[in-house]
């Protein structure tokens, strides 16, 4: 840290200072950069960027309060990003400045695909723009910024689901093991796999019911049978349930009797007490 001021006297804060005109717009344009290179370089969202938090010394400004910054993995960064747009938009507009809409200001500072060598060109473009203008104000509606924002947020939460479920895939299953860009390309693979092990888990289960189980799994399969006729259908049950008949009367003959089981456990119980 270092004092920043001259003589003792510490530098005015944006509010503070005594800007001319042609000033406030380069100030205007310094500060959307330093917006700019604080989400793309840092990786950090201010959250509490305002006219309050800015030092103007020797023609430059100077942020401060920048310890309570946020991670752009903050899942309110983008909503921080927005206000901090909205102030800053706020307070050069009410001194007369030609801005970017807090929408197009949020698509300037997050905006990957502006190279940094045309930075400069994109500047000169807004300021170019602004001064044909006339410094007319921008309007701006209170929805588009939300609205965006919750767009992004919505689309950030996307990528991080389909990464998630490209984790949960298991390619060798497949016999290979694709590249990194393929897998992230079919984040369905892992519900395939899954749909396939369910369908062996319900196979294996009906493999070990038991026989009159299977059976009654049947019946109800060749009642759900599209290709049948009422009939038809009428005629499977009623021969189905004569063969369930026809197994409980067999199981019957070589059931043993209750009153031979109890005096079985009877002895039984006779001889351990012995």
């Amino acid at each position: 840290m270092e004092f920043i001021g001259k003589g003792g006297w510490a530098a005015p804060r944006l509010k503070d200072a005594a800007l001319s005109d042609d000033k406030l717009r380069g100030a205007y344009l310094e500060i959307v950069m330093i917006m700019r290179t604080l989400y793309q370089k840092c990786k950090l969202v201010h959250g509490d960027l305002s006219e309050y938090n800015i030092l103007y010394f020797e023609g430059h400004l100077h942020i401060i309060d920048v310890s309570q910054s946020i991670d752009l993995d903050h899942p309110s960064a983008l909503d921080f990003l927005k206000e901090d747009c909205l102030h800053v938009s706020d307070f050069f507009k009410k001194r007369g400045v030609g801005v970017m809409t807090v929408t197009d200001l949020i698509n300037f500072v997050i905006d990957r695909s502006i190279a940094d060598d045309d930075v400069d060109d994109y500047l000169e473009q807004v300021q170019q723009k602004m001064l044909e203008n006339g410094d007319i104000l921008a309007n701006d509606d209170e929805i588009s910024p939300t609205v965006m924002v919750q767009t992004l947020d919505y689309v950030k939460q996307c990528e991080a689901d389909i990464v998630n479920m490209s984790m949960l895939q298991r390619p060798s299953f497949l016999g290979y093991e694709p590249p990194a860009d393929k897998l992230y390309n079919q984040p369905l693979l892992g519900f395939v796999r899954a749909e396939r092990n369910t369908r062996s888990d319900e196979k294996q289960q009906q493999e070990e019911l038991p026989h009159n189980a299977v059976n009654v799994q049947n019946k109800w399969s060749l009642q759900s049978t599209p290709k049948m006729g009422p009939e038809e259908r009428k005629a499977a049950r009623k021969e189905m349930k004569k063969k369930m008949k026809e197994e409980k009367r067999e199981a019957r003959k070589t059931k043993r009797p209750k009153a031979v089981k109890k005096k079985k456990k009877k002895m039984a119980k006779a001889k351990c007490t012995r």
